[in-house]
């Protein structure tokens, strides 16, 4: 399994899994001409991909959906709230999912977990390879992490983790107390501090890469998400890697399989 974070943040969202040569996105935040782009940087056809995966409907994560699926005929599947939520997903034809029930899509078991967001079903999602068995953690998009993600975010080979703001910068940044409020309560946005603390109950032995979604481009910094969640990870004995992803710019491949160091934590960008 591997995974490439094609943009993560509030301009737009989109990630490629790839599994035993079959393709999935999670999201489709932005239009055709920019994932095409951002595709080809990876050499990745767009007709190669079988289907999109779409955790709620604000528009940072279906923007794209109506303009794909009509161009590409990409199959979208998403919870029922979050189809009637989104006009574009009702009229390409969505396929519902039911949270807490796994769906096989191509070589991949995709189980949504119900999350807390302002939107009308969000999710969170536990991919699995079904030949292979490596497992995908993806939890943004939420503002405090409910027991049934706890429960099904374990054994994971790969974790993407929200790590939306730093408090400080939230507090003294430009956004007026309402919507501060609004992004630090429970049906908000992780914080950094939130992030760690959540990804430090995720590590195990064969945790390889820990990537860092949705940062703040006003409240948050890369150096502030990579500093506070890998000494996190480091006190809990975390021997993989950790990386933020990026609003502008594909960062990827992560790759589920392979050999982990026995030295310390390693941060990337």
């Amino acid at each position: 399994m591997r995974v490439w974070m094609l943009g993560s943040g509030s301009r737009g969202n989109a990630m490629l899994v790839e599994c035993d040569g079959s393709r999935v996105l999670v999201d489709v935040g932005f239009g055709p001409r920019a994932l095409a782009q951002r595709l080809k940087e990876v050499d990745i056809a767009p007709e190669s991909i079988e289907a999109a995966v779409i955790t709620h409907e604000h528009v940072d994560h279906v923007g794209g959906v109506a303009a794909c699926a009509r161009r590409w005929g990409w199959t979208m599947f998403a919870t029922r709230g979050t189809i009637a939520g989104s006009g574009a997903l009702a009229h390409a034809g969505a396929r519902e999912l039911q949270p807490g029930v796994t769906v096989d899509v191509s070589t991949l078991s995709l189980l949504p977990v119900r999350s807390s967001h302002d939107a009308q079903e969000p999710i969170a999602l536990v991919a699995t390879g079904r030949r292979s068995g490596e497992r995908l953690g993806v939890a943004y998009d939420l503002g405090c992490v409910t027991k049934s993600v706890r429960a099904a975010f374990h054994d994971l080979d790969l974790l993407v983790v929200e790590a939306n703001h730093d408090d400080g910068m939230l507090r003294d940044g430009p956004y007026p107390r309402v919507v501060q409020d609004r992004i630090a309560g429970r049906t908000g946005h992780l914080s950094n501090n939130d992030g760690a603390e959540f990804a430090r109950g995720c590590v195990r032995r064969d945790l390889r890469h820990v990537i860092l979604a949705h940062l703040s481009e006003q409240c948050n910094t890369p150096s502030l998400a990579l500093g506070c969640v890998g000494d996190s990870l480091r006190s809990a004995g975390y021997r993989g890697r950790l990386h933020a992803a990026h609003q502008r710019r594909v960062v990827g491949p992560f790759e589920a399989s392979g050999h982990i160091a026995s030295g310390q934590l390693s941060l990337g960008v």
